[in-house]
């Protein structure tokens, strides 16, 4: 098969996008009007062009030719603004024929009202000139734009399956293992006649009604999260004893925080799995939650040993790292810090409901 690029000749003789984008795609590739700086890079050559353009009018038709541009670079900016926020090939082809049109009326004046002679060439090839540099710039920029949305939204559907594989990722990592282990506690206290077999399937079953929703959305409040932690933090507490102590102190007003699913279920896990069980005495897991101005702060505290120097994040860790650089970009970051004593896993991202 060739895929060789070759020349899009319809775009040569009628330029612009094939397709016009909807406003909700506009809306999500960003709306927002060009930058400072294209605007003043564009005001700098069309100065250049007029300066030099009007060098070599004759100059008893300078003030005719300034009003003449000053008309045209008032209906370019105008139309690169609409443009700009509809890049699409009909209102291209709407604004060149209005731009052909004048010039051809302006030509045609100047031929009627002037004397024949070389001074009514000069005039009308330069606003010929400007007639074609207007309607070139205007069909590069649609161009422009166009492509660049278009790639912005290519982006962006790039990246919600980015999210997708990492939620399902982040789901199929959290459930076996613990379920396995908790079922196989069950089981086993089962067996043999445990009375606390029949508190620990309670808090399963607590656990996987508050659970299995979560990973269905690609952002969750951190309230809703927090109802699973608490079930996650019980079915340890009834495998583990008085070897686990917990506490979840998050500020009500952080509990409409949006969250990758799973994120905090991925830190409590971590918490127990090497600051708690390792040791013989067990320990403490907290949960905290805080609110300063715009930016959010949960932390994940054990007293533990805490991370080592030479300690490589895991799978888990990695994860939950990818899922909020995902969703929030540079806004967000996760750290393990070590605490006095145990490991502090800290995130930090903007405040968003």
């Amino acid at each position: 098969m060739d895929t060789k690029p070759r020349i899009d000749w319809r775009q040569i003789l009628c330029p612009g996008p094939r397709r016009e984008f909807t406003p909700e795609e506009m809306a999500k590739a960003g709306d927002e009007g060009p930058s400072p700086t294209m605007e003043l890079m564009g005001g700098i050559n069309i100065a250049l062009v007029a300066f030099i353009t009007l060098q070599i009018a004759p100059p008893e038709h300078t003030a005719r030719l300034t009003a003449a541009l000053a008309a045209m670079v008032w209906f370019g900016y105008a139309s690169a603004r609409s443009l700009w926020r509809r890049p699409s090939r009909a209102q291209l082809m709407k604004r060149t024929v209005i731009i052909i049109a004048a010039i051809v009326l302006l030509v045609g004046g100047i031929v009627w009202r002037l004397p024949k002679g070389p001074d009514v060439l000069v005039v009308a090839s330069i606003l010929a000139l400007w007639c074609v540099s207007t309607v070139a710039l205007l069909s590069f920029l649609v161009i422009w734009r166009s492509q660049q949305i278009a790639l912005r939204l290519r982006e962006l559907v790039e990246r919600e399956k980015a999210i997708e594989m990492a939620r399902r990722l982040a789901a199929a990592q959290i459930e076996p293992h613990f379920l396995f282990n908790t079922l196989a506690s069950v089981q086993h206290w089962l067996s043999t006649g445990d009375e606390r077999a029949a508190p620990l399937l309670e808090s399963l079953t607590g656990y996987l009604r508050a659970t299995l929703p979560l990973f269905e959305k690609p952002l969750l409040a951190a309230g809703e999260e927090l109802v699973a932690v608490r079930r996650y933090f019980e079915v340890m507490q009834s495998r583990m004893g008085a070897r686990l102590s917990w506490k979840i102190d998050v500020d009500p007003a952080l509990e409409s925080a949006l969250l990758p699913p799973g994120l905090l279920l991925t830190l409590v896990e971590n918490a127990i799995a090497h600051g708690v069980e390792p040791r013989l005495a067990g320990g403490q897991v907290d949960v905290l939650g805080r609110r300063h101005g715009s930016e959010a702060l949960f932390a994940v505290v054990d007293d533990g040993p805490g991370p080592g120097p030479d300690a490589q994040p895991g799978v888990g860790l990695a994860n939950a790292r990818q899922r909020l650089a995902l969703a929030y970009g540079s806004n967000a970051k996760l750290e393990l810090l070590r605490a006095a004593p145990g490991c502090r896993a800290e995130i930090r991202l903007g405040y968003k409901t």
